[in-house]
């Protein structure tokens, strides 16, 4: 665990929000905790085998190692960015083009969401401090990003590697970077604030799962909060039925209906039932080797969506076929997505009011901006996220 330290003494605050339940509040973030269920990754290939190689351009069968797409220098920029870098001006310019009718809509949830988290995460507080007398006012905030929506940074999640000649098995984050090098304040490889430099803009592609299963699957019923998989060929279908053609650089979101659950369907004793569960569920894509292979192929520079984790959680060892094939293997995707590939993953985004537009418009593509904060080192960050039509 990081050391931290917080000095509030110096803050006057007027009106202080309710105290959460103390079981609900630790006194040190905690990460995540997460199964290992990865093949074991292939041994690591010397660096000068990727030094003429445009990583973002092989196919996800051409890739020399899947678990190191690595084409930054150590502490550069581009290592920086990710897969980001598939954002050039460009793709951006294009997708600024198809701007029509200059209608917006936010995709942040509330900060003060989830209101009562999982994994022992504290909850937001907002302080209102005078200024002058009372002549004016600011604002002090205290808030963990993974509370609301949230792009989950290079730095937010590592992925195992086995011992090798010049060192032992350990986690590493992207690039290579070490638990080491993060803790290290002074240390600001991979973090946030070189994807705040530039933002992220570019084309935003909604899959709307909620709508298809209502029209197209009118006997299913499932919970956000459960372990509800959504398989590739399913995403597939939800795109061919919307008339989504992928472009190179898309920023996909997949609306599961956490947000709207939450919302509108769960009472206190759910949301506090959810909380304090040692064995959490959340709906979302499947873990799958040719869900990996789809994302990498199909060339999206981000992919987020209204759900807890995106993928749907806890990892499975395996997901079943109808039609008497047989099960395929499960996999961690976020040990690819976050530390092998660069990818940014969004989660917990409102989605909401975006569905309601698509539908309104028939279109379900839109130009996306996005403001991550810019602070050296981070983690994560609030999305800051417009849909702009």
């Amino acid at each position: 665990m990081c050391p931290f330290h917080l000095n509030t003494s110096s803050v006057v605050v007027e009106e202080a929000p309710p105290s959460p339940p103390a079981e609900l509040v630790s006194s040190q973030p905690k990460i995540m905790p997460r199964p290992q269920l990865i093949p074991q990754p292939l041994e690591p290939p010397e660096a000068s085998q990727f030094a003429s190689l445009d990583l973002h351009s092989l196919s996800y069968d051409e890739l020399p190692d899947k678990r190191r797409v690595w084409p930054g220098a150590p502490g550069s920029p581009e290592e920086g960015l990710g897969r980001l870098a598939l954002l050039t001006p460009d793709v951006v310019a294009a997708a600024a083009s198809s701007i029509r009718t200059g209608q917006r809509i936010s995709l942040n949830w509330d900060l003060t969401k989830l209101d009562i988290a999982n994994f022992n995460r504290a909850p937001t507080q907002h302080h209102i401090t005078s200024l002058l007398g009372g002549a004016g006012f600011d604002d002090i905030y205290i808030f963990n990003p993974q509370q609301s929506s949230q792009w989950d940074g290079l730095r937010h999640f590592s992925s195992p590697y086995p011992a090798t000649e010049t060192g032992p098995a350990q986690r590493l984050f992207y690039g290579g970077t070490t638990s080491a090098e993060i803790c290290d304040r002074s240390n600001t490889r991979i973090g946030i604030h070189h994807w705040a430099r530039e933002g992220i803009a570019g084309r935003g592609v909604l899959l709307d799962y909620v709508e298809y299963a209502r029209t197209h699957l009118p006997g299913l019923q499932y919970k956000a909060l459960s372990d509800h998989a959504i398989p590739l060929s399913v995403l597939e279908d939800v795109a061919r039925v919307q008339g989504v053609e992928f472009q190179r650089g898309d920023i996909l979101f997949v609306r599961i209906g956490l947000t709207r659950e939450w919302d509108t369907q769960m009472g206190p004793a759910d949301k506090l039932a959810y909380a304090l569960s040692k064995t959490p569920q959340h709906a979302g894509i499947e873990g799958t080797e040719e869900m990996l292979r789809w994302i990498w192929d199909t060339g999206f520079a981000a992919v987020a969506g209204d759900a807890v984790s995106f993928e749907v959680y806890p990892p499975q060892k395996s997901f079943k076929r109808t039609g008497g094939e047989p099960d395929v293997p499960g996999l961690f995707m976020h040990e690819y997505l976050l530390p092998a590939w660069g990818i940014p993953v969004g989660e917990l985004f409102d989605l909401e009011g975006l569905s309601q537009m698509c539908i309104e418009h028939n279109r379900w593509t839109f130009f996306l901006t996005s403001a991550p904060l810019n602070m050296p080192g981070g983690v994560s960050s609030p999305p800051n996220c417009l849909a702009i039509f």
